[in-house]
């Protein structure tokens, strides 16, 4: 009965998730610019009988909703500020809110081809902008870094490449703690690009859209591919 009790009085998942992003915002208040935000959410949370995938988009657009009237009503700047849900599947329940590093403090730095890597705990999580037209390598097909715990540069495909967690023969690190070691393969023929996941724990999403492992998904220029906390997009089929 107790333990019902408590239920009943427990938050609820959203009211959660507004108290992380309340608190990351007063972390960076001093600093008088609102932080990019991404949140993390077990799988086993999500409502049942919801799309995953949809259900994340509705909740980072109320998250970034929450946040911009936060940063308004406190006098906050936010221009451009982001919210990023990513559902891990994980069998541990949990919810928590990351902010981004903050370049600059200032609320109009410099603008600069390519902003440098953050300081601190913060440079794993950090979103790298795409890459100008001329940093792609020439010939097959290009990957842009959307979000990487390591790696930034754009990822060349010709022929197959599988990518995984660490480094092994015949294996692409990515070096992100979420993927397999043999997460999925990236195959280019003829100007056609697939993605295939290789049965991994986290599983492969496309456009938000897990993979049934062992099926070759083909890609267009502008899919986005996430595996762990990694985030690709097809920038050039060939």
């Amino acid at each position: 009965m107790l333990n019902a009790f408590r239920k009943i009085l427990r938050p609820t998942l959203r009211q959660q998730l507004e108290d992380g992003v309340r608190e990351a915002l007063r972390r960076y208040a001093d600093r008088r610019t609102a932080p990019d935000l991404r949140v993390y959410v077990s799988t086993d949370l999500v409502p049942g009988g919801v799309s995953e995938g949809m259900w994340a988009r509705d909740e980072a657009d109320h998250l970034r909703r929450f946040s911009a009237q936060w940063a308004q009503d406190n006098g906050i700047a936010r221009a451009g500020l982001r919210v990023e849900v990513v559902l891990l599947d994980t069998k541990r329940e949990f919810a928590f809110v990351k902010p981004l590093g903050l370049e600059q403090p200032a609320p109009e730095p410099a603008p600069a081809p390519r902003p440098a890597a953050p300081r601190g705990p913060d440079r794993a999580m950090v979103a790298a902008p795409p890459p100008p037209a001329s940093a792609h390598p020439a010939g097959g097909a290009v990957l842009e870094v959307v979000a990487s715990e390591t790696v930034r540069d754009p990822i060349q495909v010709q022929g197959e490449l599988v990518v995984g967690r660490k480094n092994e023969p015949g294996v692409f690190a990515l070096g992100d703690r979420y993927m397999s070691g043999r997460h999925a393969r990236f195959a280019q023929r003829g100007g056609q690009v697939t993605v295939t996941d290789l049965d991994s724990k986290n599983r492969t999403f496309v456009n938000d859209t897990p993979l049934v492992p062992h099926q070759e998904q083909p890609l267009a220029p502008g899919d986005t591919i996430r595996m762990g906390n990694t985030v690709l997009r097809l920038a050039r089929s060939g």
